[in-house]
């Protein structure tokens, strides 16, 4: 009778347990317990939608059904080499490479060394107040639909055709004290006219050397 308690009180004590990380898939990892032992089928399991593969040397704390130490699973792994204070209520997703997800009283910061990829299948919507991009390239390989007011604080080059629907106002001419206003291949106007201080291109009409009017102008 006494080696049965004995048993169950082995048993027991097995439950629980602690090891360090030798090897690791996202789902198996390999353990040197506390004992000594090293056990190589430890099941790691996974809060639903959060997964992650835990690196060799992190601590695992372990979970034996009925003592059984060949039915083991990692309930936690934690690694004290990745770690950073956080403030009262705060949560930090983060890893060994640098990339970083913090959740602060202030709204939520992301930082990576590297690249961030969004992909949506179907539409990417962003609403909020202001939007500020700083980079030193911004470049987008679409069709572009601007529905408000643009200003453009710098140079403006376009590299192919510009089609103006409503009127073209430009100023800052030479006059005025701005620079002037290039157009390097030509210009069309369509369905409109070009004004000049008060005189139009299509419309206006010259005098002859007797003081007629010539003919409107050609196309």
């Amino acid at each position: 009778m006494s080696d049965r308690i004995e048993q169950i009180i082995q048993r027991l004590k097995l439950i629980f347990g602690t090891g360090i990380t030798q090897r690791a898939t996202t789902f198996i990892v390999q353990l040197k317990m506390a004992t000594g032992v090293v056990n190589d089928r430890i099941k790691r399991v996974h809060n639903y939608g959060f997964m992650s593969r835990p690196l060799e040397g992190s601590k695992a704390y372990t979970l034996f059904v009925a003592g059984d130490t060949s039915r083991g699973i990692a309930v936690c792994i934690e690694d004290e080499r990745y770690q950073m204070e956080l403030q009262p209520g705060e949560v930090a997703i983060l890893d060994n490479k640098g990339n970083l997800v913090h959740f602060t009283d202030q709204g939520i910061k992301v930082k990576t060394p590297f690249t961030v990829d969004i992909e949506a299948t179907q539409n990417v919507n962003v609403t909020c107040e202001n939007a500020t991009v700083k980079a030193t390239k911004t470049t987008i390989n679409s069709e572009t639909e601007i529905n408000g007011k643009t200003t453009i604080n710098n140079d403006l080059e376009v590299n192919g055709k510009a089609t103006v629907t409503d009127v073209c106002s430009v100023g800052g001419l030479a006059a005025a004290g701005g620079g002037a206003v290039q157009a390097e291949g030509g210009m069309d106007m369509i369905g409109g006219d070009i004004t000049v201080d008060g005189i139009g291109v299509k419309g206006h009409h010259h005098e002859d050397s007797l003081g007629n009017p010539t003919s409107p102008s050609l196309p």
